[in-house]
């Protein structure tokens, strides 16, 4: 199981120019997973890295989570 990082970006459309948008890291444990999934980006992350992003929880996919295999971009071959 490899620990991935993806930056989520958002933009609003309240308030001052500088506070419309943001971004913030999520983390995701992807059993069974150890490829190159930069290409969607999730970037594969050490500790340091992890530390560095100031990402703190991450969301275990199961092998069997379809639903979130779909919503992250990963094909699988069954």
């Amino acid at each position: 199981m490899a620990r991935y990082i993806k930056k989520l970006t958002r933009v609003g459309s309240a308030g001052p120019t500088e506070e419309r948008g943001f971004a913030i890291w999520a983390g995701y444990d992807i059993v069974g997973v150890e490829d190159d999934l930069s290409a969607l980006g999730l970037l594969k992350a050490d500790d340091d890295e992890i530390a560095a992003r100031g990402v703190t929880t991450f969301l275990r996919v199961e092998p069997d989570d379809d639903a979130m295999y779909a919503k992250l971009g990963i094909e699988r071959n069954r």
